[in-house]
């Protein structure tokens, strides 16, 4: 048994994008994340309950990544966190919050700490506060921690795994840590050594660069962590 939870990204640009989704392809992930910020608002209400009807039997993570942290929608603060209340109406397991460009939104989401993965996503470095950063908001009560970094150097990558097993000793294991890139796949797949406790894999359209496939993800890690189960 894996150690490591294998969260996939489902990523539609258009409202009849979801009929031609097979189920079937994700029965491997742990996790289906629906990446809605490739839609407009009014997209994503019409397409939500079609959206969590279709994957009754998954555990669903809601994300709108904006364009500040990587992500394809820019919206207002009223707006986003507008999104985001009106998706937990349909109970998801868990909901993306970008921490550092949308704390208002997560101040007013508190009472939903029990699935809120507090997030934060740098394309440009790893920050020399990462270890700061990760502490304030470790310190505010979520389910899961997020961080993604983008790494220079291949001692980028070190310092993060290494930062990873720091945090998840202190604090428990409840830390997602990886970096960006063909430098940091390492990161992608070493959770049993530093304690991240999810991975993100995709299908055919990779959402992130550096991302493994679905497939290789559960060869990589059943070979690495059923022997450590």
């Amino acid at each position: 048994m894996r150690r490591t939870k294998i969260v996939v990204p489902i990523m539609l640009t258009e409202l009849t994008e979801l009929e031609k989704v097979s189920v079937s392809d994700y029965l491997s992930a742990d996790i289906v994340e629906w990446r809605a910020d490739f839609l407009s608002a009014d997209d994503i209400f019409e397409m939500a309950p079609k959206f969590f009807e279709k994957f009754k039997e998954s555990k669903i993570l809601f994300t709108l990544r904006t364009v500040r942290e990587g992500g394809n929608i820019q919206v207002s603060e009223k707006k986003y966190l507008q999104i985001l209340q009106e998706i937990l109406k349909f109970e998801p397991d868990y909901i993306d919050v970008e921490y550092f460009s949308h704390g208002p939104s997560f101040a007013a989401l508190k009472n939903y700490r029990e699935k809120i993965v507090l997030s934060y996503h740098n394309f440009d470095e790893v920050p020399t506060d990462l270890t700061s950063r990760l502490i304030k908001m470790h310190e505010e009560g979520t389910a899961f921690v997020k961080v993604a970094v983008m790494p220079e150097r291949e001692c980028d990558v070190l310092d993060l795994l290494q930062i990873t097993r720091d945090m998840t000793l202190e604090y428990g294991n409840h830390f997602i840590s990886m970096a960006m890139g063909d430098l940091g796949r390492l990161s992608r797949i070493s959770g049993y050594l530093t304690g991240s406790c999810w991975t993100f894999a995709g299908l055919e359209n990779l959402s992130a660069p550096g991302q493994i496939s679905l497939k290789e993800t559960v060869e990589i890690l059943d070979l690495l962590e059923n022997e450590l189960a």
